[in-house]
C-alpha cells in the first residue's frame, strides 16, 4: 500500500513537471515571435511617459514588452527577476 501511494505522487508529480516545461518551452518560442503567452495568470498595462508596458504573468514566468514610439522591445523570464529594459522604466 505504501509503495502505490509513493509511486503515484511520484507520477503526478512528474506529469506536472512535464506539463510546466511543456507550456514554458512553447511561451518561451511564442515571447521570441512577439506573441503573448498561452496562459496569462495575471496582466498589467501601463502608459508610461516614454511609451506603454504591457506585463503577463503566467505559471512562475514573465513575459513583457515596452512598446516606445516606432519600436517594441520583447522579454521573457523569471517572475522574480526585473529586466534591464523593467529597470530603466521603473516598473
Amino acid at each position: 500500500m505504501k509503495k502505490t501511494v509513493g509511486w503515484v505522487v511520484k507520477a503526478i508529480f512528474i506529469v506536472l513537471l512535464v506539463t510546466w516545461m511543456v507550456f514554458f518551452v512553447i511561451d518561451y518560442f511564442r515571447a521570441k515571435d512577439g506573441v503573448k503567452p498561452v496562459i496569462c495568470l495575471s496582466e498589467e498595462t501601463q502608459t508610461l511617459e516614454g511609451g506603454t508596458y504591457y506585463r503577463c504573468n503566467s505559471l512562475g514566468y514573465k513575459y513583457y514588452e515596452y512598446q516606445e514610439s516606432d519600436q517594441t522591445t520583447y522579454g521573457f523570464g523569471a517572475m522574480f527577476y526585473k529586466s534591464k529594459i523593467e529597470k530603466e522604466i521603473g516598473v
